[in-house]
């Protein structure tokens, strides 16, 4: 049974998210402090936390930092009853796995724990395989990603490295990271010792692949004047990675099919069968059964080569991945350039709405080139970055204008006199106060309107009647729309 720790330090919200995930099947403990929670978080070890962001002895953000030192991959939840959006994106760059709005609808809460603790069971395996190709992997820049869809990927990749001869398929868009997964399957299994040897398909002349690929004989063809091995003599008993193999013209195609059948090729211009002990991984970022339609690729070596398929989303569908990737690249460039900086939280903003079409080879390069252009010992910040899309302060400031410049104006407030007209937001606006203020008057003045039945308010107010019971407890609402003192 999957656990879950619950630290909020209001007890209707605690008691109500507790009795809701027991329902599913949980087993749920709850703390109504930060350091509580820390403790209970030692002694009990949960899958998943729900971490509110306002406790009354350290905020959620502190919590979540203190989290993250005693266990890395830990999976938080992060609550607010406010939506702070730079509060947002902090919990995002420390790791929390996700963010919720209160008061929050219940279906939508419930997916959110499920994904959640999926993708918490997914850690726990990947960390068990992690641990047995600890020794394969020791000295090797390998970067595991936290997402779900990345989590999946690894747990079928070590999985396939345990085989010594099964064919993979990586399929995916330029630069999602296909080679980084070969390199994983090669680093984990028990070819690791022998050569890992790569060759992209595509940026070899047809008249050169085949030799390249299985060497050649002295005469075989013009300048042949010495024997030549290929790549897969050299890379004997390891690996040897395809990628691009889509651009591979049709009669290469025939003798990869051969090899991979029957473990024999020649080299151009020989007359015997040479023995290969190689498995082979492809990867390309074509759609190979429209190729085949075409007629542009062999359909037995697709279904040959797809023994074992690993797609790759693009990095713009897993956003949990950006500012892992974002600070990885960065520590490794400051290593290689002896700089010290960070990424500062409007900078993190900024990659985070970026739509990435490069994907993870054009984040490496984004930060790379930020690290050359930036003062050492300072923050990243969007300005040191290649490309400039509104990030989420300037969205901030352009609000702020607004509301400096133009009166409130709302028709359900000004009848029942909540909000002056012409009231201006000034710079010491209290955004939660009165939205809170505004909330506990609209569910009152539904409740009037309904003579107390919460099925209709609960309509009125476009909510569900499960978030109306909660808001009527958490500002002491009676049925009849009237604050209990």
């Amino acid at each position: 049974m999957n656990s879950l720790l619950v630290i909020d330090d209001e007890p209707v919200i605690t008691d109500y998210i507790t009795e809701v995930l027991e329902e599913e099947g949980y087993n749920v403990e709850a703390a109504y402090s930060g350091n509580e929670g820390l403790e209970k978080f030692r002694k009990v070890s949960p899958d998943v936390i729900i971490l509110d962001f306002m406790l009354p002895d350290m905020n959620g953000i502190e919590v979540l930092k203190q989290l993250k030192q005693i266990d890395e991959s830990i999976q938080v939840i992060m609550l607010t009853a406010f939506n702070s959006i730079p509060t947002a994106m902090e919990a995002v760059k420390l790791g929390a796995a996700d963010y919720i709005l209160k008061p929050f609808e219940l279906e939508p809460f419930k997916i959110t724990v499920a994904k959640t603790i999926e993708k918490a069971n997914l850690t726990n395996e990947l960390r068990f395989l992690r641990q047995e190709s600890e020794k394969k992997l020791s000295g090797k820049e390998f970067i595991i990603c936290p997402s779900i869809q990345m989590s999946k990927i690894y747990d079928l990749t070590f999985q396939v490295s345990q085989t010594n001869d099964t064919t993979v398929l990586i399929l995916g868009e330029s630069g999602v990271g296909k080679e980084h997964i070969a390199k994983i399957i090669h680093q984990s299994s028990e070819r690791s010792s022998k050569p890992f040897v790569e060759m992209n398909c595509a940026a070899i002349p047809e008249n050169l692949l085949e030799s390249e690929l299985f060497g050649h004989e002295p005469g075989a063809f013009t300048d042949a004047r010495s024997k030549k091995l290929g790549l897969f003599e050299y890379a004997d008993g390891g690996t040897i990675f395809l990628d691009e193999i889509g651009d591979m013209p049709l009669a290469t195609q025939a003798k990869i099919l051969k090899v991979l059948e029957s473990k024999e090729f020649r080299r151009v211009g020989g007359l015997r069968d040479i023995k290969s002990d190689v498995r082979v991984i492809a990867a390309t970022n074509k759609d190979l059964p429209t190729e085949i339609e075409k007629g542009k690729f062999r359909e037995d070596l697709y279904y040959r080569l797809q023994v074992v398929p690993i797609e790759i989303p693009p990095l713009r569908e897993r956003k949990e991945d950006i500012l892992h990737l974002a600070n990885f690249f960065l520590g490794l460039s400051c290593k290689a350039m002896r700089k010290r900086m960070e990424l500062s939280g409007e900078a993190a903003s900024t990659l985070l709405s970026y739509h990435w079409k490069g994907n993870v080879r054009e984040l490496k390069n984004v930060i790379e080139r930020a690290v050359i252009v930036a003062p050492n010992g300072q923050e990243i910040k969007s300005e040191h970055l290649a490309f400039k899309p509104m990030s989420v302060s300037e969205l901030s400031e352009k609000a702020e204008d607004l509301l400096e410049e133009k009166p409130v104006k709302d028709e359900f407030s000004d009848k029942y006199g909540f909000i002056e007209k012409s009231k201006r937001i000034s710079k010491g606006f209290k955004l939660r106060e009165h939205l809170e203020q505004l909330e506990s008057q609209f569910i009152m003045q539904a409740l009037n309107e309904t003579n107390g039945n919460q099925l209709k308010a609960s309509k009125l107010l476009g909510i569900e009647r499960h978030v109306l019971r909660y808001q009527m407890k958490k500002y002491g609402i009676s049925d009849s729309g009237i604050i209990q003192k």
